[in-house]
C-alpha cells in the first residue's frame, strides 16, 4: 500500500505483523518491524506510541476532504484501541495481533486510497534517503573532532540526530518530518547568523551546509520548494529558484517554530 498517508503506513506496519509469528514476543516483533535494538526499551515504546498516533493524523487528514463522513471512516479504531491497551511487550505477539481484524485492514485500505489520491504526501525514494542517513552519520563523526565552538558543535549534531531519527522513522512518520528539520535548520540562521557565517571558510562548517543544501534539493524534488527567508535563500544561491525555495520575510518564516531546538 502506498505509504504517502497515514493510513497506508500504519496498514503496511499492521499488515508486517500479521506475517509474524504469534507465538513469539511482543518485544522482539515490535523491535524488528521498527527497527529498534532489543534492549532499547524506551525508544521502542517511544515508536510504538507514534504508530498509534498514526489514528489521529488519519482523522486529521481526513477532516481536510470535503464530504467525507469521518466518524463512519473512523469506526474501526475501537478495535485498535482494545489492541494496543493489551500490548504488553512480555506477552506473546498473538495478544496484540489478534485484535486485529480484517474490518481494521479494510477500513485502513480505503481510507489509503482515498487520501492517496485526494491529499497525498511526498514520498522520499529509499535510496535518496540512505544517501542522506550515511551523510549525517559521516558529518556527526566530522563535527565531533572539530574546533567548532561548543554552541554552533552542539546545534549542528542536534539537527543531524534529528535527520537521522526521521529517516528512521520514516515508515512510521513519512517525509514531513525531514522536511521541518530542514526548514527549521535553515530558520533557525535567521535568528542566529553566527551559525552560517564563515561557511564558505571554516571546512567542517562548510560541510554542514552543504550537506543542508543537499538535502533540501532532494526534498524540493518531491516535496515542492522549501519554505526559509528571504536572508538564507540569498546566502544559499544554489537554493534560490521558484521550483526550490519559496523566500519569506523573517516575521512569515514557518521554520522559526522549530529553531529554538
Amino acid at each position: 500500500m502506498d505509504v504517502n498517508n497515514s493510513a497506508g503506513r500504519l496498514l503496511n506496519i499492521l499488515m508486517e505483523g500479521k506475517e509474524a509469528n504469534p507465538n513469539e514476543n511482543c518485544k522482539k516483533v515490535w523491535s524488528r518491524i521498527l527497527n529498534v535494538e532489543e534492549d532499547n526499551s524506551f525508544v521502542l515504546v517511544g515508536r510504538i506510541g507514534k504508530v498509534f498516533s498514526l489514528v489521529d493524523n488519519i482523522s486529521t487528514e481526513l477532516k481536510k476532504l470535503d464530504n467525507v463522513d469521518v466518524k463512519r471512516y473512523m469506526s474501526w479504531t475501537k478495535y485498535l484501541d482494545t489492541a494496543f491497551s493489551k500490548c504488553n511487550l512480555e506477552s506473546s505477539w498473538n495478544e496484540f495481533i489478534k485484535h486485529i481484524n480484517e474490518p481494521i485492514l479494510d477500513y485502513l485500505h480505503m481510507t489509503s486510497g482515498m487520501l492517496s489520491t485526494n491529499c497525498p504526501q511526498p514520498v522520499l525514494p529509499r535510496s535518496e534517503l540512505e544517501s542522506i542517513y550515511d551523510g549525517a552519520k559521516d558529518l556527526i563523526d566530522k563535527i565531533i573532532d572539530s574546533d567548532l565552538p561548543q554552541s554552533i558543535k552542539q546545534y549542528f549534531l542536534s539537527q543531524l540526530r534529528k535527520i537521522i531519527i526521521a529517516i528512521e522513522e520514516y515508515k512510521i512518520t513519512g517525509s514531513a518530518e525531514v522536511v521541518d528539520i530542514v526548514e527549521a535548520t535553515f530558520g533557525k540562521a535567521v535568528l542566529s547568523k553566527e551559525i552560517i557565517e564563515g561557511k564558505d571558510t571554516d571546512e567542517v562548517k562548510g560541510k554542514f551546509w552543504k550537506f543542508m543544501a543537499k538535502t533540501a534539493l532532494v526534498i524540493s524534488t518531491v516535496a515542492g520548494a522549501i519554505q526559509i527567508a528571504d536572508y538564507t535563500a540569498k546566502t544559499f544561491p544554489e537554493l534560490n529558484s521558484p521550483d526550490k525555495v519559496i523566500a519569506l520575510p523573517v516575521n512569515e518564516t514557518k521554520s522559526e517554530k522549530g529553531t529554538s531546538s
